[in-house]
């Protein structure tokens, strides 16, 4: 993979962080790191540069392409004629190829760092068991990223050390997904359980990714089992729902009780998220920003108001004005949205940020994981299980009751799903409950998929069904990597 690996990556490990404090600028010497002289003094930006790629300005990665190309995958979903919204991977728009060389920086990145720790012994032992697990998290991420999207991809574990170990194979599905588990393991045996340091990984983040890849590799036990861990033991991860869905996506504060893990983005100028630009009404060309949704719009991705998610949502679900919208108040007054992409009815509202400057400096976060993951996570692999319990049940209620404005502890009769419900229906209604909770999140394409639901639900909402359920490998990545046919 020539197109990844260079010398340049020993001179990023740094530099990435500036895009959290600029006092990195002035440092000296700038933006160097020799991976052999690794301390105690220079690990922490070591790691940070591992961090750099997947919030990169312009990395087109969860700031911009690719968030908004799985959006579209959501059978809700319609963009600008670009081919997606139609599954069409390979004659339609593939920007989202854009973040591969992204991906790949972070791990090559991750690789070096560590191979530089494994026999470092200038650094103490459990800091470097820290900083392994830190950036085995990372690797990790990556990686259950990269299966998902395009399934069997090459799978390097070492760095590039010359021109003679550039080609790498695809590996197979299986053996990807057992090293992504290995990594969390690692990540969670050697992190602390809480953080002073906003966006870095955890021991209560790498449970939650467990659960997570177990719940798609269909493990329903083991995923039941760790979540319920996580819910144990939520007061010592600092983790509980917040009251008020719109404050989880708040762009200004740094991080709260919700949030698991995130991407942190910040409101300056190439600093920022591109989302809610991309999700942003375009015509007429200031009513974004009038409206105090985004610096602008450029009209990349909107709902259809007649996919039958959208046209059984319940309107007392506050959620629902939240995420999607076809009117807004500018100066005052209520301004009804009139120019859609085709077949749509709404704009998506889940990112929002009146105080960005421009298109670059939007501070909304994107979400790996909230502590609502953890109680659907566990709803669903609970009722997969033992069936649908009153531990499953109390789940995905605390969910349903801050959708609906309700205390999130004392049962409601206009929240709650009714009783009764047999494992297949419970089943139902948390990949339905996913879907209005994590819309836009970058969750529902996978949701159809792990789930076999796309066969019908994506031609329910009046699509064309899918011919394939993964991205083609680049075409750069079939030129460069000369151990791909």
């Amino acid at each position: 993979m020539k197109t990844i690996y260079c010398k340049a990556v020993l001179l990023l490990f740094v530099l990435g962080t500036a895009t959290s404090c600029k006092k990195f600028l002035t440092e000296d010497p700038p933006s160097q790191i020799s991976l052999t002289v690794i301390n105690e003094e220079n690990l922490d930006g070591a790691i940070i540069g591992v961090y750099e790629p997947l919030t990169r300005s312009r990395g087109r990665v969860w700031e911009s392409h690719f968030l908004n190309s799985l959006s579209l995958l959501e059978e809700t979903s319609r963009g600008p004629s670009n081919g997606l919204d139609n599954y069409d991977f390979l004659t339609g728009d593939n920007t989202y190829q854009n973040a591969w060389p992204t991906l790949y920086n972070a791990i090559g990145r991750a690789n070096i760092l560590l191979a530089a720790l494994a026999d470092n012994a200038k650094i103490p032992e459990a800091k470097k068991k820290a900083a392994i697990g830190e950036v085995s998290f990372i690797r990790a991420l990556v990686y259950y990223t990269l299966v998902r999207a395009w399934g069997s991809v090459p799978m390097r574990l070492v760095p590039v050390t010359g021109s003679n170990n550039t080609g790498q194979p695809l590996e197979p599905v299986d053996k990807i997904y057992d090293q992504i588990i290995s990594d969390f393991q690692v990540a969670e045996a050697n992190l602390p359980p809480t953080t002073t340091k906003a966006g870095r990984a955890t021991s209560g983040a790498a449970k939650v990714a467990l659960a997570d890849v177990y719940l798609t590799r269909g493990r329903f036990p083991e995923a039941r089992d760790k979540a319920k861990e996580v819910m144990t033991n939520a007061g010592a991860y600092g983790y509980a729902l917040l009251a008020s869905y719109p404050d989880v996506f708040s762009p200004t504060a740094p991080t709260h009780a919700e949030d698991v893990f995130s991407l942190k983005f910040s409101q300056a100028v190439r600093l920022g998220n591109f989302i809610p630009v991309y999700f942003a009404p375009a015509i007429p060309n200031t009513l974004a920003k009038g409206a105090g949704i985004a610096a602008r719009g450029l009209a990349q991705c909107a709902a259809d108001g007649d996919a039958p998610l959208i046209v059984n949502w319940d309107d007392d679900d506050l959620r629902k004005s939240w995420n999607i919208y076809n009117k807004v108040t500018v100066d005052g007054q209520v301004f009804v949205i009139q120019a859609f992409p085709t077949e749509t009815e709404y704009y998506y509202g889940k990112y929002r940020d009146p105080g960005a400057l421009e298109e670059t400096a939007a501070g909304n976060d994107f979400y790996f994981y909230r502590y609502a993951d953890v109680l659907l996570i566990f709803a669903e692999a609970e009722n997969k299980t033992n069936g649908p319990t009153a531990e499953a049940y109390d789940a995905i209620n605390q969910i349903r009751r801050r959708g609906y404005g309700v205390p999130l502890g004392a049962p409601n009769a206009s929240a709650d799903l009714p009783s009764g419900l047999s494992q297949a229906a419970f089943d139902d209604m948390v990949f339905r409950e996913r879907g209005y909770e994590f819309m836009v999140e970058g969750k529902r394409w996978y949701d159809l998929v792990r789930t076999g639901r796309w066969a019908t639900i994506i031609p329910a909402a009046g699509r064309t069904a899918p011919a394939q359920l993964t991205f083609p490998i680049p075409n750069i990545e079939l030129v460069t990597n000369p151990a791909l046919n």
